[in-house]
């Protein structure tokens, strides 16, 4: 018998894919070849999985505060446009 290595193993993994792989692995867990390198394939594949719902999580959370930040720039920006044109209306009023 030949010894995969790691890559050929998860490279075929990769191929048939997680949910196909963990029922494959739960109907018939000792007739699967190379268990240990399945284990820990599944388990590479949960924690990038778990990172990039964090990462999904933490952009959701970055655009609710984009949008607070952006409207209070749009509030500072109106208010000094209104203190502008007030002040630009006082001088003018000085001035005759």
């Amino acid at each position: 018998m030949v010894r995969k290595t790691r890559e050929q193993v998860w490279r075929e993994l990769d191929s048939i894919g997680e949910d196909e792989v963990r029922r494959r692995l739960a109907s018939k867990p000792t007739e699967v070849e190379e268990p240990g390198l399945i284990h820990e394939w599944l388990e590479q594949r949960d924690r990038v999985n778990s990172a990039l719902a964090d990462t999904s999580r933490e952009i959701a959370e970055r655009k609710k505060g984009l949008s607070k930040n952006v409207k209070r720039a749009i509030g500072s920006a109106a208010l000094i446009g209104v203190a502008a044109v007030a002040l630009g209306f006082l001088l003018a009023r000085r001035k005759r």
